[in-house]
C-alpha cells in the first residue's frame, strides 16, 4: 500500500473501529507518547503521514503485555517504528471510543 492508503486505511480504523477489532496489522511511523493529567495514564502512538505529510493520523498502541517501562524501555518521540499486533477497543471513563492495538513494537 501506498502512503495516503495507509493513511486512509489508519483513518477509517478510527471512524469505525468495530469494524476492525480482532484484525491483525503492520504499521510503520514515527513513535510518540502523551500524558493525559485526568486519567493519570501515558498513551503510545504509532503517526503516520499522508504522501504529502499534511496529514496525521495516530494509532495508539499497548507494547506486548504492557509491562516495558516508559522511557528506560522505549525510543524517543520522533523515532521510527514498526508496530505489529491485533486491533482492540477498550474502555475508559464509560466510553468505547478508545482504540488500542496489543502487539510487537519494533524500533527501525
Amino acid at each position: 500500500m501506498d502512503s495516503d492508503m495507509i493513511y486512509a486505511t489508519v483513518y477509517q480504523m478510527m471512524s469505525d473501529p468495530e469494524q476492525y477489532v480482532g484484525k491483525t496489522f503492520r504499521i510503520e511511523g514515527k513513535f510518540y507518547v502523551t500524558y493525559d493529567e485526568m486519567t493519570k495514564n501515558q498513551y503510545y502512538y504509532c503517526v503516520i503521514k499522508d504522501a504529502t505529510e499534511c496529514c496525521a493520523q495516530g494509532l495508539e498502541f499497548v507494547w506486548g503485555d504492557g509491562s516495558h517501562i516508559y522511557p528506560d524501555e522505549y525510543p524517543t518521540d520522533g523515532t521510527e517504528v514498526v508496530v505489529d499486533g491485533t486491533f482492540e477497543l477498550y474502555m475508559e471513563n464509560d466510553s468505547k471510543s478508545a482504540v488500542k492495538a496489543a502487539g510487537l513494537m519494533m524500533v527501525i
